[in-house]
């Protein structure tokens, strides 16, 4: 053997002439490799280089160091002396305070002073980060401060996430045990979205806003309107609008008998927001949502010869409000009015509209002067 096996220093022969040219390059080989430390990381030497002066050689080098990459070049003697590194070796590069270590393939920094921290692959805080998690933290508080004016910063904090295209995805997902519970931010186009989930599994868009309007859809709408909600809304756990709505009118003339309360038939919806007015058998309005409603109805007659005209509104078959009572004494159209505010129970309770006459009468057609109408107020 005529080298070290770990920093190759020449070995002395046994009866060897001029043992001390062999005992001088060990110690030069000794003062370049001992507390390792290079100027900086270079492709080729400086145009001008002091003694002893030490350099990391970069992965593609030229000039004098063409051909001895990743290796130490020390300037010894007017000349350039390589040193070929071992796996584990360590050296400090100087300019930019890396500390780094051979891993038998390259150099890799493994501690720094100053300077970005570039090109990490993984990285794991406090766990081991994998290749679907390429930065990986596990720690119980994070904080993100801004750098002050004082300090040379703005004063100013702005986290970005930045995905490469509309169609696709950067969000921020919100988990209990592993499992999806939450997730917002733009998911598949650039509409702002909050979504939830009870199981991980099953999805529901709680709200979006449209990025071209601003408008805001609650419920999973595409919002039309700057607020559009799918759905009721509730005020102190009370239902408060977008409940049932109707109006219809009579628009076929039919008898009303004397001396008793007749069903009015209102055949023609104007409209019905939730289909609750049946127009075709029992006339009646049946609300599908719990709450308060404000109800009306107007009913005119025809050929009433004299006495009593009186409208009333029924509930679930039995006399609830009676309007306004006409008198007339000779022959003329009579009108009667009823309005009031009725609780539903949004499933089984129905309102109906009778009118009462003194004689036998006709119940007439009009859009304008015979009609049934309702909406909610506020929920239950």
């Amino acid at each position: 053997m005529t080298d070290t096996t770990r920093l190759g220093l020449p070995l002395m022969d046994a009866a060897q002439a001029q043992k001390h040219v062999t005992h001088n390059e060990a110690l030069v080989r000794l003062d370049a490799l001992t507390h390792l430390s290079v100027s900086t990381r270079a492709d080729a030497p400086a145009a001008s280089n002091a003694e002893g002066v030490r350099f990391l050689v970069s992965k593609s080098p030229s000039g004098s160091f063409a051909g001895h990459g990743d290796q130490i070049a020390c300037y010894q003697d007017g000349a350039w002396l390589f040193l070929t590194p071992k796996a584990g070796w360590r050296v400090y590069v100087e300019d930019v305070f890396s500390l780094q270590a051979y891993d038998g393939a390259g150099w890799r920094e493994i501690a720094s002073g100053r300077g970005p921290l570039d090109q990490f692959t993984r990285l794991g805080v406090g766990t081991a980060s994998d290749s679907g998690n390429p930065l990986s933290a596990k720690l119980n508080n994070a904080l993100f401060a801004s750098l002050n004016v004082a300090e040379g910063g703005s004063g100013d904090l702005r986290f970005k996430l930045n995905k490469e295209a509309s169609g696709k995805t950067v969000s921020q997902l919100y988990q209990t045990n592993w499992s999806g519970r939450a997730e917002t931010g733009l998911m598949g186009d650039d509409v702002y979205r909050i979504k939830v989930s009870a199981d991980g599994a099953t999805w529901v868009t709680a709200l979006n806003i449209d990025p071209a309007t601003g408008n805001v859809g609650i419920g999973g709408i595409a919002p039309t309107a700057k607020l559009d909600v799918a759905g009721n809304i509730a005020i102190n756990g009370k239902l408060a609008v977008n409940g049932p709505a109707f109006s219809a009118y009579v628009s076929v003339s039919h008898s009303a008998l004397a001396l008793r309360f007749t069903k009015v038939q209102f055949r023609t919806k104007e409209f019905d927001t939730a289909n609750c007015y049946d127009n075709t058998t029992n006339f009646r309005f049946t609300p599908n949502v719990a709450g308060y409603y404000q109800v009306c109805a107007t009913v005119r007659n025809n050929l009433l010869t004299g006495g009593d005209w009186l409208t009333s509104i029924y509930k679930n078959g039995i006399a609830f409000k009676s309007g306004s009572e006409s008198i007339l004494m000779g022959s003329a159209n009579l009108q009667s009015h009823v309005s009031a505010l009725i609780y539903m129970n949004g499933s089984s309770d129905y309102l109906e509209v009778f009118v009462y006459a003194d004689n036998a009468t006709t119940i007439m057609q009009s859009q304008t002067a015979s009609f049934f109408q309702a909406f909610m107020v506020r929920g239950a």
